[in-house]
């Protein structure tokens, strides 16, 4: 049975995590200019990213199968991160995973919550799209001369 919750003070498998978010993500790196940012992380910095940031949880029984961060930005929440195991893809895990965050932005009293998406994985916008989320920008990263991602936001 699938649950999502807060992470809590007890958890420290920080080897499973950056391993889903490593399985998750590997799809991406033949389609994406820039690389990931994801292949900069390490169990210690994501350890302090789950201290400086919200951590969602994503479990089968005991099995972690997905995760997202959320970034307090004011009257705003950046989401960044959401990761599924590939094994369960496709089993609600990702829209659970992004029920439980517009419900936690949402308690916390945010105004809307804002995400970037690469520009070449039109897949994940739909995704986003059908959850409510809209097209409100485009970023460059550095060295680049052409938008690299969206920005997408959903207002609450």
């Amino acid at each position: 049975m699938l649950e999502v919750s807060l992470r809590d003070e007890n958890f420290t498998d920080w080897p499973a995590l950056l391993d889903l978010i490593r399985r998750a993500f590997a799809y991406m790196a033949p389609r994406i200019d820039p690389p990931s940012s994801m292949r900069l992380l390490t169990e210690q910095s994501i350890a302090e990213k789950a201290e400086a940031e919200t951590l969602l949880l994503a479990r089968d029984g005991e099995k972690l199968v997905g995760c997202v961060f959320l970034r307090d930005m004011g009257e705003a929440m950046y989401m960044g991160k959401l990761a599924v195991d590939p094994a369960v893809q496709g089993s609600g895990a990702g829209r659970a995973l992004v029920k439980r965050a517009v419900d936690y932005c949402r308690e916390a009293g945010k105004r809307r919550i804002e995400l970037e998406s690469r520009i070449e994985l039109t897949e994940v916008h739909d995704f986003f799209r059908r959850h409510g989320f809209r097209e409100t920008g485009r970023t460059t990263h550095a060295g680049y001369t052409r938008p690299t991602a969206i920005v997408m936001t959903l207002d609450l």
